[in-house]
């Protein structure tokens, strides 16, 4: 399998981490998800908030039930496309 697709997030999972999202009082834009490779149901996800735009990255583990917040997006701060 390749790197690319190894990465990828289906649409179950993608509604999986919502909802774990959800549960642990998170609100705001799902900007982009991203599987942790070798790690799991572990998934990078960048939110951004609702009210002012500003975008977090998380890393959230769906076997745990935990999100846990890495750093604030910036401009020295940015997620590879």
């Amino acid at each position: 399998m390749s790197e690319a697709a190894a990465n990828e997030v289906t649409q179950r999972e993608m509604i999986r981490i919502i909802g774990l999202f959800r549960k642990n009082g998170f609100k705001g834009e799902y900007v982009s998800f991203q599987h942790v490779v070798d790690e799991g149901a572990t998934y990078f996800v960048v939110m951004s908030d609702e009210n002012n735009g500003t975008q977090g990255l998380f890393k959230a583990d769906l076997l745990a039930g935990t999100v846990e917040f890495q750093y604030m997006l910036d401009e020295n701060h940015a997620v590879a496309k």
